[in-house]
């Protein structure tokens, strides 16, 4: 199975260097990685030859990409790794997997759906939409009581304020 795990949003430099907006909350860019794109219903892969972080964006490089005139078709293209869910250790989620699930709080009354991930320097949230209001919800073991991806369900514990 394919996920999302950034989008190229731009050439950095003129060595072929491109710049990555993560969509993912654990590290996917390893040099010797492969990573796909898709142009024209086709899955390409390519090969990480290097990776830095610069102005919280990560920077990567790919075999048989060396200019800018390489990497100027890749700009806009989302990155897609393929894997299976064994692969991950406990407590680790796909954004993909998270958005579209449903919200309960402690006595299990449905609160709202998880409608997008968003990754800030001081964490990553829940972006909710609870009773036709976007409410953002802390990821941390604090507010996250239990998460269920089989029956598609996340347990949270409210505060007051917090919705």
């Amino acid at each position: 199975m394919m996920y999302v795990v950034g989008k190229i949003v731009k050439t950095h430099g003129i060595h072929g260097e491109v710049k990555v907006k993560s969509e993912t909350s654990f590290n996917r860019f390893m040099i010797g990685s492969i990573l796909y794109i898709e142009k024209d219903t086709k899955k390409i892969p390519l090969e990480i030859t290097s990776h830095r972080l610069h102005q919280n964006m990560d920077l990567l490089t790919f075999a048989g990409i060396e200019d800018i005139n390489q990497a100027l078709p890749l700009v806009g293209l989302m990155l897609y790794i393929e894997h299976n869910h064994q692969e991950l250790n406990p407590n680790e989620y796909y954004y993909e997997d998270l958005i579209g699930i449903n919200l309960y709080d402690e006595k299990e009354h449905l609160l709202g759906i998880v409608m997008d991930i968003r990754e800030l320097p001081h964490g990553i949230l829940l972006e909710a939409n609870i009773q036709n209001k976007i409410k953002l919800i802390p990821f941390v073991d604090a507010f996250i009581q239990e998460i269920n991806l089989e029956e598609k369900k996340i347990i949270i514990h409210t505060i007051e304020g917090l919705l």
